[in-house]
């Protein structure tokens, strides 16, 4: 086997892991590109089946409820995940979560419309089971990314890196808007083809640490000398032991962090699950149109996570650049619930959403997860990364479930607009968070400038300051 340079090493892991976790959002969007479809569907009876729902209202509720139950089972495990994560070789728990992905996105979505097999409790139970492995993915790629990239311009890597999600999401669209016309079970079985692909690929292609053969057999050496002493020994780690999610929580920024998450979450995720369904019902596009018209929300995101991740890089903090993006998104999101039906100024608006929503959001599941994980408060522990990771996204989507019940109902009694100004309350509370530790931000930034504080120390969210 030709031996790869190191720089070689770093790039393939970087393309894969990218590729892998915009795999996983690319799963997801299998449901919320063909809403329209799949409730038309459930109301049918020209299959041959009775329909699932008397009327619509119960169909979108239900809609709601699905979307809702995937982020409840989705937010739990990522606790556990995170947890293990740290605990077991996490490109496994990437690939083992890729494959269950594969299989019950194909049981929810294609499975009940072959074999004409209409039943609630069965959508309910492979949708959680859905939530369960989808959850494997982010905090274990997050610890690769940390494995194998410093500190060094660490914003714009991980801003890059986790454009993943949106990226994922607008080829999500794209195969949705692709495949539909053949009929809404195969958008659920194509992603099931990629990211079960996609799996192989994780696991042959890359290594989770730059030394993951010397580690395994010094791992190996290890236990064999254990066993022949019987000593019981707590064996000592050179890079740290394993964190609880109790000690994850308390150290500096993370509750604030998690607060932020969870209401930014829900906001982010509300545009995931029900923009398509949105554009069709508020202004009549076809289905296909609308997720195609949805892809520029995601590029927005694109655009956020890579220009917030290079200018925090170059401010030294990443808090003050976060508020003041979210409260930009106050203002988009005010425009964009008075947009109307007009496609260009809709798309325009929507990018802009995209930046100020999905951007802060990337920005903080990335490169502030990792800045978490790695704090001087750890004193060079690396094995907490994952449980960081898991604990920060884990109270997002514990937050995002809650909201999903809530939206069908605020629109079927008070309309789209005032989903709108929700989001925009949402996001006061997410500033609110955090803007403690914006103000110390914004403190150390102004003493660095006028020469009293050390450059050295300056360690972004690194946690000098407890919050």
């Amino acid at each position: 086997m030709v031996q790869m340079s190191t720089s070689s090493r770093k790039a393939l892991v970087f393309v894969v892991t990218f590729v892998s976790y915009g795999l996983y959002h690319a799963s997801r969007k299998s449901l919320s590109g063909v809403k329209s479809s799949i409730k038309a569907d459930w109301l049918s009876n020209t299959s041959g089946h009775e329909p699932l729902f008397a009327n619509e209202a119960d169909a979108k509720h239900f809609l709601g409820s699905l979307d809702a139950i995937f982020m409840a089972a989705y937010a739990a495990a990522l606790f556990f995940w995170g947890w293990l994560g740290d605990r077991l070789n996490p490109k496994y728990v990437v690939a083992a979560g890729m494959i269950g992905s594969a299989i019950t996105l194909t049981l929810f979505g294609t499975i009940p419309k072959w074999l004409n097999f209409y039943h609630a409790p069965y959508y309910v139970i492979t949708y959680i089971a859905f939530g369960l492995v989808q959850a494997c993915g982010w905090p274990s790629e997050i610890a690769i990314m940390a494995n194998w990239f410093g500190k060094g311009n660490r914003g714009f890597v991980m801003g890059v890196w986790a454009a993943c999600q949106p990226v994922g999401n607008i080829f999500g669209s794209i195969f949705t808007a692709m495949v539909l016309p053949l009929g809404y079970e195969y958008t659920f079985l194509l992603n099931s083809v990629l990211i079960a692909v996609g799996a192989i690929v994780v696991v042959t292609a890359i290594d989770s640490s730059p030394n993951e053969e010397q580690e395994a057999g010094v791992e190996a050496n290890r236990i064999r000398l254990l066993r022949r002493s019987n000593s019981n020994e707590p064996h000592h780690n050179f890079h740290g032991e394993p964190i609880s999610l109790f000690k994850a929580i308390l150290l500096p920024g993370v509750l604030a962090y998690c607060i932020c998450n969870a209401c930014l979450k829900l906001v982010n995720y509300a545009f995931f699950f029900w923009l398509p369904l949105y554009l069709t019902d508020a202004y009549h596009w076809e289905e296909s149109q609308a997720d195609q018209l949805s892809i520029w929300y995601d590029f927005g995101g694109i655009i956020g996570s890579v220009l917030g991740g290079y200018i925090t890089d170059k401010m030294g903090k990443r808090s003050p650049l976060i508020v003041a993006m979210l409260i930009c998104s106050i203002g988009s999101l005010y425009f964009y619930a008075h947009v109307g039906p007009y496609m260009f100024w809709n798309a325009l608006v929507m990018t802009t959403v995209g930046v100020t929503v999905s951007g802060p959001y990337n920005l903080i599941v990335g490169s502030i997860s990792i800045d978490l994980g790695s704090q001087p408060a750890l004193a060079g522990n690396t094995q907490a990364m994952s449980t960081v990771s898991g604990l920060l996204d884990g109270t997002g989507s514990a937050g995002s479930a809650i909201g999903q019940l809530f939206i069908p109902i605020i629109q079927d009694d008070l309309g789209w607009k005032a989903v709108f100004y929700v989001f925009m309350l949402l996001n006061g509370f997410a500033i609110l968070a955090i803007l403690k530790r914006c103000i110390i931000d914004m403190k150390s930034l102004r003493k660095l400038r006028s020469g009293e504080e050390s450059p050295l120390l300056n360690d972004g969210e690194g946690g000098e300051h407890e919050d």
